[in-house]
Order: C-alpha cells, then structure tokens, then sequence
C-alpha cells in the first residue's frame, strides 16, 4: 500500500514540474498571453452575430441572447476539442526524453491535463461573468453549467486517449481528426439550433457534445433541461470512457515507446 501511494505521488509531482515548466515557457513566448484560451470564441461569436443579424444566418429561437448562446457553445467545443488532443500532445511532445528516461508515462499525460483543466477553469469563469453583466446568474446554473464544462473536459479527454495509440502510429488518422476537430463545430449546435429530421439534423442531435450545450444554456437561461437524461448518459460515457483510455494508454505505452525507439510514427 505504502508503495503504490508513493508511486502515485511520483506521478503528480512529475506532472506538475512538466507542466509548471511547459505552461510558463508557452506564455512567455506569447505577448497576448491567456488572450488566446478566450480569442477563437470572442471571433466566431462576433462573426456569427453579425451574421446572425444581417439575415444571413437563422439560428431560430433561443434562451439566451444570441451573442452568449453562441458564446457557450462555442467554448464548449473548444474545451472537447483540446481535451480530446491531450493524450497525443503528451506523447508527442516528450518525444525526445520519452524513449530515452524512465518515467511513469501517466506524468506526461496529466502535466497536458492540468494545462486544460486550468484553461477550462479560466473560460468558465469568463462566461459565468458574462452570464452575470448581460443577463443573470440562477442557482441551477451555478453547478449545472461547470458541470456541462466538466463534462465537455472528460468527454474529450477519454475519446482522445481512446484515439492516441492509432493516431501517434498512423498519421492519417491523425489527420483526420485534426479536420474533423478544425470543422467539427458547424455539426454541434454551436451556433444555430436543428430544425426537422433531415441527416444534418439528425448528425447533430447525435453529437455527443450537443447534450452539453444544450444543457449548459437552458441552465443559464432558468428555463427546464429539455433532455436530461442524454445529459445524463453523456456525462456516464465521459466518466466511463476516460476510466478506459487511462488504461489503455498506460498498457500501450510500451508499444508506442518502442516504435519511437525504432523511428516510426
């Protein structure tokens, strides 16, 4: 028992100096600094509403006003979209000591974590204050929402583990969910809610991340969850799913080293 505690705090005091020494180097390099965790949904919001306001874009009715409907859904699928890269990052990014130090291979992966989950921490602070200036904070929305961010972390996080042995052996699959992730928000309801039973529709309605949002607004909004049992489902899959690719990932490790070692992907 004494053993296995001390290896897990092996673990976490490793990722915290990676992560420590990755996140200070990253932001130092960068003028703006924590500017660009908020930049892409600040952009997409107001090129959306404008064109939500032009007549361009329908989005039909919503909870919110549309500039923080838009907002929410956004930065939602920002949080999936980085969580899902975290296990690719961590392997790929220690590439270089990865094959040549012997470490526990869970510290790289929770050093990555930790910088979503702050950034995470930080969006969702932003929007709650948003939520508090331009329309209002109710008792539901203040466990609901963070719980809809949480979700959207684990969702990601475990899909991403779940992927990370094939997408750091193959490249094309690696690529392919770069162009999914890249233009994966115009099939979530991000931006505009689905209208009838058509395919694009239906893809969206069965977007995982598409429960999230829906839940995360109508709490901002005070009104009823319109389907809280997906929210339900969805927040099981994240959980179960990141229990899964924690253990893949920790009985791939070997594998993926290995190849490193031989210099293929």
């Amino acid at each position: 028992m004494k053993m296995i505690t001390l290896y897990f705090l092996d673990i976490f005091s490793l990722s915290w100096r990676l992560f420590a020494r990755t996140i200070s180097a990253k932001y130092r390099k960068s003028f703006l600094g924590y500017f660009w965790m908020f930049a892409p949904a600040i952009f997409i919001t107001g090129g959306v509403t404008l064109a939500s306001r032009a007549g361009i874009l329908n989005p039909g009715e919503t909870v919110l006003p549309y500039p923080l409907f838009v907002f929410f859904g956004t930065l939602l699928w920002l949080v999936f979209a980085e969580s899902l890269d975290v296990g690719h990052r961590a392997f790929e990014g220690a590439r270089s000591f990865l094959v040549r130090v012997r470490f526990p291979h869970e510290a790289i992966i929770l050093a990555q974590f930790y910088e979503v989950l702050i950034t995470t921490a930080i969006r969702l602070a932003l929007t709650m204050l948003l939520l508090l200036f331009f329309h209002h904070i109710n008792a539901t929305a203040l466990w609901l929402v963070p719980l809809c961010f949480i979700g959207s972390l684990f969702l990601g996080l475990g899909l991403g583990m779940l992927l990370m042995p094939f997408t750091i052996l193959f490249e094309d699959l690696r690529n392919t969910v770069k162009l999914i992730l890249s233009y994966g928000l115009f099939i979530t309801p991000a931006m505009y809610l689905p209208e009838g039973d058509g395919l694009f529709a239906t893809i969206i309605r069965w977007n995982p991340v598409t429960p999230l949002m829906h839940a995360a607004r109508e709490s901002a909004g005070g009104v009823p969850l319109s389907s809280p049992g997906s929210l339900m489902v969805v927040l099981g899959i994240a959980f179960i799913i990141t229990v899964i690719g924690f253990t893949l990932v920790r009985t791939v490790a070997p594998v993926i080293i290995e190849r490193m070692l031989m210099g293929g992907r």
